[in-house]
């Protein structure tokens, strides 16, 4: 394909979208925002949101992608839509749509994507895989019913030690031995061959030698050898001293000797046990005395020495090649196991992991029904964007090339070679290079939106310093610019200062090494005391302030430097916490972003410890160890005092029999919440531990809460499960994939300290860089070397023992050296204002990569090294500075967080109209035609009772009702509900108690009326309730067991649509009495609020199966029984919006039963709706009873309406 000697400046609005096109993004240069604008254009170019296809690394990234491309759409859509704003206003891209002769159009696709944006492709490429598996199954050959894992240590270390119990363990002691001696170990065994059995793409060299069984002639060997030597030793030492051709600066007398007394000494070490010679040049002295060795060293034209005990070595040399061989090819039987194994394993739990969703849609792709596959996925996905190309790896990059690469699709990989550091999580550099050899088109982003215009300067001086400073020809270093508007941040006394500081350490007065160069160890010492003392200099310099970001041409904004601020970027987490303790030790705020799991944490043991004391109360040594932990840090003197103070001692066992008691009454979280905050406990837990401390041992019992809720009821056979979880989770062998992350103990107003690994795609104002001079140590062992052969087109190829390893280990070298360069890149792009780098001639430093771009004839006396940076400085238009540091002239004592300058803070105005769609609102607020305040929301509908209001008394001629004489008004209401609330409807004989307590509570006098009123409930208990179908049943049948008393619920709500809900009132078939009603509630004057709807249910009853909904009203209709007639009743309903009422609790009720019974159906189920007017029932009378129960037809438009 063609494609342009280099990568083109990126128009956004010039680029042909249907093609295949590379867009490099540097640091800072808007990747995120590029990708949001190339996805709207898509849409208006016709494409619907979820026919793009938008990948990336990790559910966090696919997250922010889903929220800023959402944004963007609505903002383009609002601008478009004549509604720009301050917050919606005019930029490039709605300038460019705005232009379009289709803008009409574009407006309605953008509006039909906000609409739909639920529907979006953004997602994890691994998210992508399984979804293509699953939505797929027959033409990928998956399984239907495979569950995703995440973590895959249990089975692998399953399957290793499988192998090593099957293949390995029976084996001769002797190979047995030499697998000890090269640390070949169940773990390091299998740490790089899962690697290549999980990556199909990986060749393995050399090909598989054949397994010899060597064992008995290794040891004939070896005991013929000490006996030749033995015997003799000094006509061996006379033919090599004496022999005219051998090399005499090797073979000198010296030498010699030592080499044969080790010989000596080797053989006659532990009597009666095998012997294993390390045949080389750096091993025993043995090999000093083979053919091959004697050979390389004898003159040219001169015969080698010879004698049967060189033979003898040489066939050892042999034997060993052979016990080496040994290895590989058991390695070879590893990988093949490991496969079958391991499938055989997954299959039968039927899981999956990572690995595998990648392997099998990519096997898939290329086996027979590729073709139907990708045409199944192409029918869905007409564009694709690949977020974060250059951590794809070759499995991952033949998938999308397979689906993507057509002649006109549009297919955007968007990264930056420069950036690519996750080699270890399988991100392959290489596969970003074939792409862009295979790419329609390439581009770059060309300006830095994050840093300083001086900082920008700076990065780009540094690595242009040398000529292809990333070490591949497809990989340049592009020099970025930054936009007019950006402006340097850091300044002193109000003048911009260079963002860029070497301090170089003097070595005057420091002890060296014999090389004249400080060893790593002291090095690393020296600068950790100047970080610290660098840092509180900075915090103590009042002149040194930063421009506010926002505002920067507002002198008010300019603020001094605080710690969080601040950021320290470290390599390794061992580095980390040595930069903790030097800052903790000055009294510096700081807080480690530190990657690893809680439950290696001490806090986690130290937990472990006092659950088990809570456990076991009786046991005091038990106890003792929970009260040394951090959480309690009892000292020696308090453990001694227990063992004398019986008094004491029974004191805390009873508090942690108490911790007993709550854990198996209430539950882990109020047990551990008393525990961890009982005030009076002497010595009270928690008061000393530090942030670090807190931050574990707090998110260790939200661990330990999820787990508990897992396994239900607290019975102390539970208990004693919870602590077992517990247990395992200690162990990384047995610990189970969970949130266990560590966490930050905070981070606001403290120094930030981050491996450079982690802080990627993060900005800081200033950047802390103490360790750029230390370069990585590789080792040579045994272990499997990975490398990309450059001859055979950078294929991956994993070396187990050929004879060409050395190659191979340069490679490898190679490859680590040029990802040390993409690491110094991320470290100095973290930065937005300014970064400080410690320098100095320490031992290394040639090797790192920050000194090969500065240092490229090697490393010198710090004077050279400051030579070389003050040249540097030169280049850089005063954006890099460097300054020979006299470690004594940094300022001692402590940070103190008074003597910073506090920040004048004003609330900023809010100028954004929020619409006031969410609520809480009730029946109530419904019905009154507002929505409910918020604060509210927990209050129950009826208001406090008013028992001033009497009736006179009616005519004695009527049908007089029994409660005619009753007060009226919200209090009585109140009176019954509780009376009935409180009841037996199968006991009369508690409905007096209940009457008469009431009464007085709700502060009626009424004391002769106590017989009146109880009859009166009496009849409303045995009033038949007819169920309109042929049946009727009365309260005084519904026994506790089968009544829900004041049910509360929360319904969510999407959007509460008077219309929708009046509309369904005028169509649906019900009381010709209220077929007015759908035109009441779309009158309704309330605004479409979604959120949630909560109420009260008076009474849920279930009989026979029926479930029925009940509401008791004391309404006053009148003091007859003819006034409670059906019209009356109705004309009540009306008025007072009771039915709304009824078809809201209806849907609660119908959601309630939906999740709780199995094979819920609501004509079988729901019973109907009692509205009991409960001064006009009587036994014996048919009044006061409101029925209905809508048709099914009706429950699912109102399903449709409120859901």
């Amino acid at each position: 394909m063609n494609k342009p000697a280099s990568p083109l400046p990126l128009d956004p609005f010039a680029l042909d979208l249907e093609k295949i096109s590379l867009i490099e993004a540097s640091a800072g240069t808007g990747k995120t925002y590029t990708i949001t604008t190339l996805f709207v254009r898509l849409v208006a170019m016709g494409y619907q949101v979820e026919s793009i296809l938008v990948v990336t690394f990790t559910e966090a990234a696919a997250a922010e992608l889903k929220l800023r491309i959402r944004k963007r759409l609505v903002h383009c859509l609002m601008v478009l839509s004549g509604q720009a704003s301050d917050e919606y206003a005019a930029d490039d891209l709605t300038d460019f749509l705005q232009q379009q002769s289709d803008a009409d159009q574009i407006r309605r696709r953008l509006r039909l994507a906000v609409t739909c944006f639920d529907q979006a492709a953004i997602m994890t490429i691994h998210a992508f895989c399984f979804s293509v598996l699953r939505e797929n199954a027959f033409e990928s050959n998956a399984h239907f019913d495979i569950e995703l894992m995440t973590d895959n240590r249990n089975f692998v270390d399953q399957v290793v030690r499988d192998f090593f119990s099957g293949r390995i363990n029976h084996l001769d002691s002797l190979f047995l031995s030499f697998l000890d001696r090269n640390n070949m170990t169940p773990d390091t065994f299998a740490k790089g061959l899962v690697q290549a059995a999980s990556r199909p793409e990986i060749r393995v060299v050399p090909e598989p030698p054949a397994f010899q069984e060597i064992w008995d002639d290794y040891r004939k060997t070896v005991k013929s050898a000490a006996k030749i030597l033995n015997r003799e030793l000094e006509e061996v030492r006379n033919l090599i001293q004496h022999h005219a051709g051998i090399d005499k600066r090797s073979y000198n007398k010296k030498n010699l000797s030592n080499w044969l007394d080790a010989c000596q000494n080797k053989f006659e070490q532990n009597p009666g046990t095998d012997l294993l010679f390390d045949m080389n040049e750096k091993g025993d002295a043995l090999y000093k005395f083979t053919r091959t060795r004697l050979t390389e060293k004898t003159k040219t034209g001169h015969t080698p020495p010879s004698h049967v005990f060189f033979d003898l070595c040489e066939h050892l040399l042999d034997l060993s090649r052979s016990m080496a061989a040994n290895l590989i090819a058991l390695q070879y039987l590893f990988l093949d196991d490991y496969a079958a194994a391991l499938a055989t394993m997954k299959q039968g739990q039927g899981v999956c992991f990572f690995d595998d969703l990648i392997n099998d849609l990519a096997t898939a792709l290329d086996g027979p029904g590729g073709h139907a596959l990708k045409t199944a996925v192409r029918k869905r996905f007409h564009a694709c964007l690949i977020d974060e190309f250059q951590d794809t790896d070759p499995g991952q990059y033949k998938i999308f090339s397979i689906l993507f690469t057509d002649p006109g699709t549009a297919f955007f990989m968007i990264g930056d070679p420069k950036q690519a550091i996750y080699g270890f999580r399988g991100g392959d550099i290489f596969t970003y290079m074939t792409a862009s050899k295979a790419c329609d088109q390439g581009f770059t982003l060309t300006k830095n939106y994050r840093s300083a215009p001086a900082m920008v300067r700076a990065v780009n001086t540094i690595f242009s310093s040398k000529k292809n400073p990333f070490g591949f020809e497809l990989i340049p270093f592009l020099p970025v610019g930054t936009p007019e508007t950006a402006v340097n941040r850091l300044v002193c006394n109000g003048i911009p200062v260079p963002p860029t500081t070497f301090l170089v350490l003097d070595t005057q007065g420091v002890p060296c090494n014999k090389n004249g160069v400080i060893n790593k160890s002291d090095a690393q010492n020296l600068i950790l005391d100047i970080l610290a003392k660098d840092i509180l200099s900075l915090l103590k310099d009042t002149d040194i302030r930063l421009l506010d970001k926002e505002t920067p041409d507002d002198k008010n904004g300019i603020s001094p430097v605080t710690p969080g601020d601040m950021a320290v970027l470290v390599r390794t987490n061992v580095q980390a916490e040595a930069v903790q303790k030097a800052l903790v030790n000055r009294g510096i705020p700081c807080f480690l972003s530190k990657t690893g799991s809680v439950f290696d944490a001490i806090q986690a043991q130290e937990l472990y410890d006092i659950l088990c004391a809570v456990n076991r109360p009786g046991d005091m040594s038990l106890i003792k160890a929970a009260l040394v932990s951090s959480v309690y840090q009892a000292n020696e003197a308090f453990l001694r005092r227990m063992n004398t103070d019986d008094t004491l001692a029974g004191t805390w066992q009873d508090r942690f029999a108490d911790y007993r008691r709550i854990w198996e009454e209430r539950g882990f979280i109020p047990m551990i919440t008393a525990l961890l905050y009982q005030t009076d406990a002497q010595p009270c837990p928690c008061i000393h531990m530090d942030e670090r401390g807190l931050t574990n041992l707090f998110h260790l019992k939200e661990l330990l809460a999820q787990a508990a809720m897992t396994l239900g009821k607290e019975t102390p056979s539970k208990i004693a499960l919870l602590i077992e979880w517990f247990r395992k989770q200690l162990f990384e062998q047995t610990r189970q994939a969970t949130a266990d992350e560590l966490r930050l103990e905070s981070d606001a107003r403290a120094v930030a300290i981050v491996t450079i690994h982690k802080s990627k795609g993060l900005e800081y104002p200033i950047v802390f860089l103490p360790f750029l001079w230390h370069a990585r140590t590789v080792k040579a062992t045994n272990a499997p070397v990975l490398f990309h052969d450059p001859e055979d087109n950078h294929a991956l190829v994993m070396d187990l023992g050929s004879e060409e390893r050395e190659r191979a280990m340069q490679l490898n070298r190679n490859e680590a050296v040029a990802e040390d360069m993409r690491l110094l890149y991320v470290a100095l792009t973290r930065a937005s204002s300014g970064v400080r780098i410690y320098w100095g001639d320490f031992a290394g430093i040639e090797g790192s990569a920050l000194g090969q771009l500065l240092h490229p004839g090697g490393s010198g006396k710090d004077r050279s090294l400051f030579a070389d940076l003050e040249q540097l400085c030169a280049r850089s238009d005063q954006s890099i500075d460097a300054i020979m540091l006299q470690p004594d002239t940094l300022p001692e004592g402590l940070f103190d967080a008074q003597t910073v300058e506090d920040r004048a803070f004003t609330p900023k105005t809010m100028t954004r109209k929020v619409a006031p769609a969410w609520r809480i609102s009730s029946y109530s607020a419904l019905a009154a035609g507002h929505i409910h305040d918020p604060v509210q929301d927990g209050q129950k509908e009826r208001q406090e009772p008013n028992p001033d209001l009497f009736l006179t008394d009616a005519a004695p001629d009527m049908d007089i009702v029994p409660l005619s004489t009753f007060p009226k008004g919200p209090g009585a209401g109140d009176f019954f509900h509780k009376v009935f609330e409180d009841i037996d409807f199968c006991d009369p004989a508690t409905i007096e108690p209940s009457v008469v307590s009431n009464l007085d509570r709700f502060g009626f006098a009424m004391p002769k009326a106590v017989a009146d009123i109880c009859n009166a409930v009496k009849g409303v208990l045995s009033a038949p309730l007819d169920t309109g179908r042929g049946h009727c049943f009365c309260l005084d049948q519904i026994t506790p067991a089968h009544r829900l008393v004041e049910m509360e619920f929360n319904m969510t709500l999407d959007r509460f649509n008077p219309s929708a809900l009046g509309q369904l009132f005028e169509t649906v078939e019900t009381d010709e009495k209220i077929a007015g009603y759908g035109a009441r509630i779309s009158s309704m004057q309330v605004s479409g609020f979604k959120g949630f709807l909560k109420g009260f249910i008076d009474l849920v009853v279930c009989h026979e199966n029926q479930w029925y909904i009940l509401d008791y009203k004391s309404n006053y209709l009148g003091p007859c029984f003819s006034d409670y007639n059906p019209a009356a009743l109705t004309a009540a309903m009306i008025s007072h919006d009771y039915i709304l009422q009824y078809y809201l609790y209806l849907a609660a009720l119908d959601r309630y039963l939906r999740v709780r019974l199995k094979e819920y159906h609501y004509a079988d189920h729901f019973g109907g709706v009692f509205y009991l007017f409960i001064r006009g029932m009587a036994g014996d009378k048919n009044t006061g009873i409101y029925f209905d129960r809508p048709g099914n037809d009706v429950i699912k438009q109102l399903r449709t309406i409120l859901a």
